[in-house]
């Protein structure tokens, strides 16, 4: 979500900016009211950079709500004072910051009024979970569970229906985890570094990534086929509700050791709505064989 906002909306937005500013500063106001300090630190942090980059100050940043010290309440009441509006956060469904920036119940509420896009979000999330379960629409929980516990019946009602309704595919998943650079290697060989001496099993490295399209059709053809590619692997159907509470088959046929531990690589297939394209990361073939030679 972040890079999408980055690539489509700041990117775009900068570059326009700077062509009409002529090389002068251009100032930025951003709306982080009081209890978004960190956001503030982050933002100025990632400047400092592009301003190094670029050789001048391309942007100043000013943050007005911090400077007074508002925090949401006090923006909705100046607006209701001056303008009569009760004023909600604008929203949107698919947004991980809603689960953090936003006040739950409204959030919530909002998800109640609008069970079809509640729906449609808890697809995405379960399709993208299905093919990483580190991908839940927020950091340390899942929209699933807080839609699931704030009973909204109609929103699970919709999106089970959705699940049952569409095509289905079997997706097979290789992922690399290569190991990082030593803090040390970048300060004596530069940006690139092959040497494997330089890398750290404990730190994460490039992430190198294939997704394949096995099988598709309904549901039910797609667990049926993976149950029986399962019999022939000699490999067990994995249904976990851990990770997602709707849950997720997988049949694994190599599992990393360690999630902590970098330079390993895991290979299964997943039952999941079929709407991903098969793609692989740049590399992906040479860096795989390289890391299965001789398993």
């Amino acid at each position: 979500m972040q890079r999408s906002s980055q690539k489509h909306k700041a990117f775009t937005i900068d570059h326009l900016q700077l062509q009409r500013a002529g090389g002068q500063t251009v100032g930025k106001l951003f709306g982080y009211n009081a209890d978004e300090h960190k956001r503030a630190v982050k933002a100025n942090k990632y400047q400092a950079v592009w301003n190094k980059k670029a050789g001048y100050e391309t942007f100043a940043l000013d943050y007005p709500l911090l400077r007074l010290g508002w925090d949401r309440s006090d923006v909705q009441g100046y607006v209701k004072d001056h303008l009569g509006i009760d004023m909600s956060k604008s929203h949107r469904p698919v947004c991980p910051f809603s689960g953090v920036c936003s006040p739950q119940p409204d959030h919530l509420k909002r998800l109640r009024k609008y069970p079809d896009l509640a729906a449609r979000v808890l697809r995405l999330e379960y399709l993208s979970m299905a093919l990483n379960d580190n991908s839940s629409l927020y950091k340390d929980d899942t929209l699933f569970k807080r839609v699931t516990d704030d009973q909204n019946t109609e929103a699970l009602g919709q999106f089970n229906a959705r699940l049952d309704k569409e095509p289905w595919a079997v997706y097979r998943l290789q992922r690399a985890d290569t190991a990082g650079r030593r803090p040390e290697c970048h300060t004596a060989h530069g940006d690139r570094c092959a040497k494997p001496k330089c890398r750290d099993s404990s730190i994460k490295g490039t992430v190198y990534r294939s997704v394949k399209t096995v099988r598709t059709g309904s549901r039910t053809e797609v667990g049926a086929f993976l149950h029986n590619a399962a019999t022939a692997l000699d490999r067990p159907v994995e249904h976990s509700t851990k990770a997602h509470g709707a849950g997720i088959d997988h049949v694994r046929t190599r599992v990393r050791p360690d999630s902590k531990t970098y330079g390993t690589v895991e290979d299964f297939y997943v039952a999941a709505p079929a709407s991903t394209r098969d793609k692989a990361r740049d590399g992906f073939s040479k860096v795989w064989a390289a890391m299965t030679a001789g398993q």
